[in-house]
């Protein structure tokens, strides 16, 4: 679909887009409106640098995505958030043991205890560590911010490629109560429910709590079903406000025991996985119908504690962020996903954090600045353990048991600032740094599968880096905006996975850098009734960190030489007359490896593999989402009847880098349609609510692990529907 993609064809469209009458352009995000147009200050209310601004005002492409559409378009957890935030990929694997995200060709498909991620997830400010779980449920939150592009100079660690934000809902000096109760087909049951309000003069809280249940989409005649959810969560916050101090303490805790993830072979079984003496497959297999031989699950058991306090100092604000988070996570999977005894890995990871943020900000007529200190220090202790039968395809580890256990702690330190001046009304220039340096010590004992005796590893490594940012903003009126921007991030180094041999135990791969320009307008016409935006952006990946499986027992992590994605965000939304709003999002890009030698050896060095020129993983050509939100009044009091849409479109995408095109080895472009239907009374106290996911029931890939030429796939969620009612005080 995208082939002959070029400049020239993006700013033709774009062009074309500019001429049609009443465009105009709008974040996904769902907007506050008013009688007049779409909103009453030009967009909803974000913190993307780390102070309140209108999100039409942030020279930066950003979507937000706000407690109203969360509510409204069924979101529980964040894989579902890039339904409506074209750039982003996430593929949640299984019921949620990790998420691989990529943001504008920025990723990794990296798991292990010795890495982290390129798209930074933070809950509240605070860093949320690791790839592991990642997909707790969406309870009480105020809105969801995905920051495209590198985050270095105010969000920091790890946020090379972008960064996904979490923002819930504080304390509320006014009582209020809430409840929501789902239930659907696959024995689908959500309750959701909360309460807020004061405590004396100066105090208030807010409590709320959910529990989600689900069984298997796949069904397993030989036992458990895989892929079925059972959580519960809640959080707890107290919240001061008296004279010039706010204080808030908050509580997390999580926890889950949902079914190993459903995945399959989709590809002929080649001597990469299964011996080619192994019994041959049960015939009565399909999509969501598999044989597994081992009983597998994924549990987590998540909480944090979070202390904010931020004190008026008059020119000056004084935030202090303090943070502690211990999540375990635990797992038992089939492998290769069928009926034979070829192996299974079983993971025991633990993770506590705790982190400090202090940061001074202030700002005069015409200027605002900001400037901070960071400290991180987390500890990750983790066993894999990989257990073969008889059906193995490497004869010499048939039958035998592996152990990997790495103990890693990690410190970061960094030092930021950024400082924004008005050069004239309505020209202003940003400059920021952050300088960063992080510290880790792995500690590995493994006895890998197969022959290979046991062995020990320490490695001790650190990095710095100091990452710039330059932005120019110039707004010609209220409703205009255009900017420029240079960005930069970083991404510490790591440790290999699972290793086969000490050697490549003893190989540390190097941190990731990304260099991005950015260039696009924000507006607004005809009374706001319609918003059209634009960013154009050139982003070079050096050093990228990607994990390849050769064959089976052997993982490699490479450095990629260079990756670089070239694109355009683009979207519209109006509102038509009274009643009716459309939404529209597209990303069109092409990130491509321009440099990638692997398997190298000797001096200098020869290397066998070339994969340049080849597409990056799980970053599609093309994304597109497009949402239409119909009120209608019933009139006479009775209330009114909503109507929503939404479809997600996305081209081919690849899980690895020599863009294997056999069937099953990578994901096809694909679309999703959902719908809803909902009433709400006159006052807004009661709604109810009919909904339908994956209206087509299109069958596709969430995630593709690629072994050799064998793909190990995980399937996405079928047609589900449902009915949900809705109660607020």
């Amino acid at each position: 679909m995208m082939q002959g993609w070029s400049w020239r064809a993006s700013l033709g469209a774009l062009c074309a887009t500019l001429a049609l009458p009443n465009a105009a352009y709008a974040e996904s995000a769902e907007q506050t409106r008013d009688e007049q147009g779409l909103g009453d200050d030009g967009a909803i209310v974000v913190t993307a640098q780390k102070r309140e601004s209108s999100i039409q005002k942030v020279p930066l492409s950003i979507t937000a995505v706000s407690s109203a559409t969360i509510e409204r378009s069924g979101i529980n957890t964040l894989d579902s958030v890039r339904l409506l935030s074209p750039g982003m990929n996430m593929s949640a694997v299984g019921s949620g043991f990790v998420s691989y995200t990529y943001i504008r060709g920025a990723g990794t498909n990296v798991i292990d205890a010795g890495s982290d991620p390129s798209v930074a997830y933070f809950m509240d400010e605070v860093y949320l560590a690791g790839t592991a779980g990642l997909q707790f449920d969406l309870l009480d939150v105020e809105r969801v911010e995905v920051l495209k592009g590198p985050q270095g100079t105010l969000f920091g660690r790890n946020a090379a490629g972008g960064a996904i934000s979490i923002i819930s809902k504080r304390p509320s000096r006014t009582f209020d109560a809430w409840a929501t109760i789902e239930g659907g087909n696959y024995g689908q049951v959500a309750a959701r429910a909360g309460i807020t309000g004061p405590i004396g003069d100066s105090w208030s809280y807010r409590l709320s709590a959910a529990h989600r249940q689900r069984d298997a989409f796949t069904e397993n005649p030989a036992g458990r079903d895989p892929g079925s959810i059972d959580t519960y969560a809640g959080r707890g916050q107290l919240m001061y406000e008296g004279g010039n101090l706010t204080a808030l303490l908050s509580a997390d805790y999580f926890t889950s025991d949902n079914g190993m993830t459903n995945q399959f072979p989709t590809t002929a079984l080649t001597s990469s996985l299964i011996a080619p003496t192994a019994a041959a497959q049960p015939a009565d297999q399909s999509f969501y119908r598999r044989y597994y031989n081992v009983e597998g699950f994924e549990k987590q058991t998540a909480y944090s504690i979070t202390g904010r306090f931020e004190l008026d100092l008059g020119a000056a604000k004084l935030t202090s962020i303090s943070a502690y988070r211990n999540n375990h996570f635990e797992r038992l999977q089939d492998q290769e996903g069928t009926i034979l005894d070829v192996y299974s890995l079983a993971s025991d990871a633990r993770d506590e954090t705790f982190s400090q943020e202090l940061r001074l900000s202030g700002e005069t007529d015409s200027l605002q600045w900001i400037a901070g200190l960071y400290y991180y220090n987390g500890l990750t202790d983790r066993i894999d353990t990989l257990d073969s039968g008889p059906d193995y395809a490497v004869a010499a580890a048939r039958n035998s048991i592996g152990s990997y256990h790495q103990r890693i702690r990690a410190k970061s330190y960094a030092a930021f600032g950024q400082l924004t001046y008005e050069i004239v009304p309505g020209l202003s220039a940003t400059v920021g740094a952050r300088y960063s340096r992080d510290e880790k010590q792995s500690n590995q004992d493994t006895d890998p599968l197969g022959p290979v005796g046991r062995y020990t590893v320490q490695l001790t490594p650190s990095w710095n880096s100091l990452d710039p940012a330059v932005v120019v903003q110039y707004e010609p009126s209220p409703d205009i905006m255009f900017y420029g921007s240079f960005r930069q991030g970083f991404k510490s180094g790591g440790f290999q996975a699972l290793p086969a041999n000490l050697t490549l135990a003893s190989s540390v791969y190097a941190p990731e850098d990304v260099k991005s320009f950015e260039a696009g307008f924000k507006t607004q016409w005809f009374d706001r009734h319609v918003r059209f935006n634009a960013a154009f952006f050139n982003t070079s990946i050096g050093n990228q960190q990607i994990l390849r499986v050769p064959s089976a027992g052997l993982t490699i992590i490479d450095n990629a030489g260079r990756t670089r994605t070239r694109g355009v965000d683009i979207s519209l939304q109006g509102r038509i007359g009274d009643f009716l709003t459309i939404d529209w999002s597209s990303t069109i890009q092409k990130a491509r490896f321009r440099q990638y030698l692997s398997n190298c050896s000797g001096t200098p060095p020869v290397c066998t593999t070339n994969f340049a020129g080849n597409q990056q993983l799980r970053s599609p050509d093309f994304q597109t989402s497009v949402v239409a939100d119909l009120k209608v009044p019933l009139g006479n009091g009775s209330g009114k009847l909503n109507v929503r849409a939404e479809y997600f479109y996305q081209s081919k995408i690849f899980f690895d880098a020599s863009n294997i095109q056999l069937p099953g080895a990578f994901q096809p472009g694909y679309g999703l349609l959902n719908g809803r239907l909902s009433y709400e009374t006159e006052s807004g106290k009661l709604s109810i609510a009919l909904f339908v996911k994956n209206l087509t029931n299109k069958q596709y890939f969430r995630n593709v692990a690629i072994v050799g030429n064998t793909g190990v796939a995980a399937p996405g969620d079928p047609q589900t529907f449902g009915v949900s009612l809705n109660w607020r005080l």
